[in-house]
């Protein structure tokens, strides 16, 4: 078992100093997000074949469901080749955020369909164009479902995982103990049910602070994963409380213990 971090996380500068940093605290991936992204494809790679630290994952961009045509052709083609670079770099893939906020993109035409409606059926349009990049590549576009307060198209794994099953097998859905712990009765019991289609885990507290600051018990959640034969990263994403560096080494250490125990 793998644990990554989000790059945004990273207390550091260039591309070599984050990846010295990540080994300096225990970790063994990063999950690419904005400064990586901008540098020559050669940099990077050369960057990480130097390198113990892998990448877990790339985030994509959350503007399928823009409103304006060009927006979404945009996004589609910034993903196309970020999943381009994740297969070269042996990510599990992209990650996109469906659909972000509370106010619809696009318009409320009930009782024909209301907006939520409209953007499901955009999203499985869009992902529909995007899965051939996906399997080309022989990884995975996944879907985040986000808490009900942050989104509202894309809310818990079975959402995700229904999405998944009706446009193909390139298509994942992702768990993060965070939103699950807001929307799942059940978090062992979404991730069982999910398990066909799931990719890819976040990993932070009840309160969105880092493994070991809230109330959260991961131990049923891991043994969940266990079961269903889980071996991909634990990618943490969350707020740090406490001294940064050795805050995260406890984080990593206590993801390890619960990991092991479960």
């Amino acid at each position: 078992m793998k644990i990554s971090i989000r790059e945004g996380m990273i207390p550091c500068e260039t591309l070599p100093e984050k990846l010295a940093w990540l080994e300096s605290v225990g970790l063994d991936a990063v999950e690419l997000h904005t400064g990586t992204l901008s540098l020559p494809l050669a940099e990077i790679v050369a960057v990480f074949a130097a390198s113990p630290i892998g990448v877990s994952a790339i985030e994509g961009i959350p503007r399928l469901l823009s409103a304006d045509p060009a927006e979404r052709e945009a996004a589609k083609e910034t993903i196309r080749a970020r999943l381009d670079l994740a297969g070269t770099l042996g990510a599990v893939g992209v990650l996109v955020v469906p659909q972000f906020g509370r106010v619809p993109a696009l318009p409320d035409l009930s009782p024909f369909a209301n907006a939520a409606g409209l953007e499901r059926a955009l999203l499985i349009a869009q992902l529909t164009e995007l899965a051939p990049a996906a399997s080309a590549a022989g990884i995975s576009l996944f879907l985040e479902p986000l808490n009900r307060y942050e989104a509202y198209v894309v809310n818990r794994l079975e959402q995700g995982a229904a999405i998944a099953q009706e446009v193909g097998p390139a298509i994942g859905v992702m768990a993060d103990f965070f939103h699950m712990g807001i929307e799942e009765a059940d978090i062992p019991a979404g991730i069982r049910a999910a398990a066909p289609h799931l990719v890819y885990v976040h990993v932070a507290d009840s309160n969105r602070l880092q493994p070991g600051r809230g109330h959260l018990d991961f131990r049923p959640g891991f043994r969940a994963l266990k079961e269903i034969g889980y071996d991909g990263p634990l990618a943490i994403e969350c707020r740090v409380d406490g001294s940064y560096d050795e805050s995260i080494r406890e984080a990593v250490a206590l993801i390890r213990r619960e990991w092991g125990a479960a």
